[in-house]
């Protein structure tokens, strides 16, 4: 199964940039419901168990995108 972030839910890691100087500042996670954007945290854990609910709710496939472009599926032994 291949993802298909224009319906399944997503879960994006994000790193923060400093405008001024460029620094590194940390990372955050978006959860994405197909087109619409469900959320944004500074943990991982807290935008996984969103998503987790939001597939369950929608009976769609989650998926975990890291900054590398790694993809995985996420299921309830990610939490």
């Amino acid at each position: 199964m291949n993802p298909d972030p224009s319906r399944d839910v997503m879960v994006y890691q994000v790193s923060m940039i400093d405008a001024l100087s460029g620094d590194a500042i940390g990372e955050r996670w978006t959860v994405w419901l197909g087109a619409e954007s469900a959320g944004s945290f500074g943990n991982e854990s807290e935008a996984v168990a969103l998503a987790l609910h939001l597939a369950d709710e929608h009976g769609l496939p989650a998926w975990r995108v890291k900054e590398n472009g790694d993809t995985s599926r996420l299921s309830v032994f990610d939490m």
